[in-house]
């Protein structure tokens, strides 16, 4: 089983749209994909699910009391991957999140205040050893210059993968219909595709042989 992360200590980085989507096209490949919302906050992945119905996949856990142990339950029962969408600010919950992760994606908007508040999340990467990328989303080809010093400066503390999440009306469409973009939207689909087939080779794969079966 691969738990992956997804964190950013500002809020409206975008981890929600790329927590659903990731499980979304995971989900084409296995039913046994698992997402957990630690942002008891809003619940925006919460009420996505939701509102998604048939077919329940991603299956959502809530009510976590003890993420690693819930963690450590889903690998006894056999999942093949797990999203966890993590809340801003609160870093204990994010530090914690971080220590369970295969890998850790972090979500960055170009701009000065997103990316001059990554520091926390770099630095609770690299003293558990977890590997981590960034991932530009909300990305405006428009802003050229912007766009060039933002992955510039990301470069600087560690990988940033090369798919970028475009800014498209579907992505947020989609959220409120408990799809994801492109479900809505096919031309998105090569963007998701993309940043999946990274994540995984950032996680690396699952292992073949599982100890249960996830009903």
């Amino acid at each position: 089983m691969k738990v992956i992360t997804i964190a950013a200590p500002k809020g409206g980085s975008g981890k929600t749209t790329l927590t659903s989507a990731l499980a979304v096209c995971a989900s084409m490949e296995s039913m046994r994909v698992a997402i957990i919302d630690l942002n008891a906050d809003q619940g925006n992945l919460t009420q996505w699910w939701m509102a998604r119905g048939e077919p329940m996949y991603p299956r959502l856990f809530s009510d976590i009391d003890d993420i690693t142990e819930n963690i450590e339950l889903l690998r006894l029962e056999g999942w093949d991957y797990v999203f966890i969408d993590t809340p801003p600010l609160d870093m204990d919950v994010i530090e914690t999140s971080v220590m369970i992760a295969d890998a850790v994606l972090v979500p960055v908007r170009a701009s000065i205040f997103d990316i001059g508040s990554i520091d926390p999340i770099v630095e609770m990467c690299k003293e558990r050893r977890k590997p981590f990328a960034f991932v530009m989303s909300a990305f405006d080809s428009k802003f050229k210059k912007l766009n060039t010093t933002a992955v510039a400066a990301l470069a600087a503390d560690g990988q940033v993968l090369g798919t970028r999440v475009s800014y498209r009306a579907p992505y947020i469409n989609a959220l409120t219909a408990g799809k994801t973009g492109p479900e809505i939207e096919k031309s998105l689909k090569p963007e998701i595709d993309g940043l999946w087939a990274e994540v995984q080779r950032l996680a690396g794969p699952v292992a073949e042989t599982q100890v249960g079966s996830a009903a």
